[in-house]
């Protein structure tokens, strides 16, 4: 991979405490364009005031006071058209997810907006997860969360970041549970349990994302009945097995598109689409152009080279 010059990348190591718990808040006033970036941690943005335009994997969607989004580690995005965009960046090491809150990851409430899969730990490379969720919260639960949030960003400043471990967790889990009730308020489902076989499914899928899968080698993989595994998949990831992988093929064929220099017909080949025409009808089905016109289209150019420049940290 050829990574493309406009494309900012974010490490927690750089943005983490080094001892205590990796979380950090932060409330920055974005004006104009910001660069194309990704990060290795999870980020929950709640914009405060002004507006703008917000880039993703998906496209482009206006937001405004009241909206959040969830970015998954590997999801790349930007702010286009700011005006006073006044936002908190709440993000958190994946270590979180693996240690103090590893429970969190199968809780029927939180799981939903979770990674599905995390990275290895010590793995070189980047998590390739693309997951973005956007909600927007009442004012009563947006108030909620920004007193927690400005509880979080007290701690960092003025507290101990060892003995206030428990209280850094504490507040975003808070956090954390005002935006997933509100989820579920406008999926208007009830959470559902995760099943070990979903998990297993989507990890080796993810892993082998390339491999000539059909239902029958999935099913045989899991030791269940071919039926059974569909309405299994769809009850907790929305769609079929094959469904979910074919927009994954997509999402991360996107990714390739945007962050390297690589032919067209030879993204298709790596994600697993090795007919060229079958590769161009499947990527203009999940974003409603050609791979070529998408990577035209974006991503909007970087204003600066390093993160430091603009990011209000």
């Amino acid at each position: 991979m050829i990574d493309d010059p406009t494309l900012s990348h974010l490490s927690a190591k750089e943005l983490m405490p080094w001892i205590g718990v990796p979380i950090h808040v932060n409330q920055p006033r974005h004006v104009g364009d910001t660069p194309l970036h990704d990060h290795d941690f999870l980020e929950m943005v709640f914009v405060i005031e002004g507006r703008g335009i917000h880039r993703t994997i998906h496209g482009q969607k206006p937001i405004s006071t009241g909206d959040v989004f969830i970015l998954h580690p590997g999801q790349w995005h930007a702010y286009e058209q700011c005006r006073n965009l006044e936002i908190y960046n709440c993000c958190f090491g994946i270590g979180l997810l693996t240690r103090e809150l590893a429970w969190a990851r199968t809780d029927p409430l939180l799981a939903g907006m979770l990674p599905t899969r995390l990275p290895s730990a010590g793995s070189p490379g980047r998590p390739n997860g693309q997951g973005v969720i956007a909600i927007r919260l009442s004012d009563e639960r947006r108030q909620a969360c920004i007193n927690e949030l400005e509880a979080i960003r007290a701690l960092q400043r003025d507290g101990d970041p060892v003995a206030d471990r428990a209280a850094l967790v504490g507040r975003l889990l808070l956090v954390l549970q005002q935006v997933a009730r509100e989820l579920g308020r406008e999926t208007r489902t009830q959470p559902v349990e995760p099943d070990p076989s979903v998990a297993i499914a989507v990890q080796a899928l993810e892993e082998r994302l390339a491999h000539d899968w059909s239902l029958e080698e999935l099913a045989k993989l899991l030791d269940l009945n071919r039926s059974y595994l569909v309405r299994l998949f769809k009850r907790h990831a929305g769609l079929s097995p094959m469904a979910w992988l074919a927009r994954r093929r997509a999402e991360k064929a996107a990714v390739l598109l945007l962050t390297t220099n690589l032919p067209v017909a030879e993204i298709g080949r790596t994600v697993g689409w090795h007919d060229p025409n079958y590769f161009a009808r499947r990527f203009r089905a999940a974003f409603g152009m050609t791979a070529t016109a998408y990577r035209n289209q974006l991503p909007c150019p970087a204003l600066v080279r390093h993160a430091d420049d603009w990011i209000q940290w």
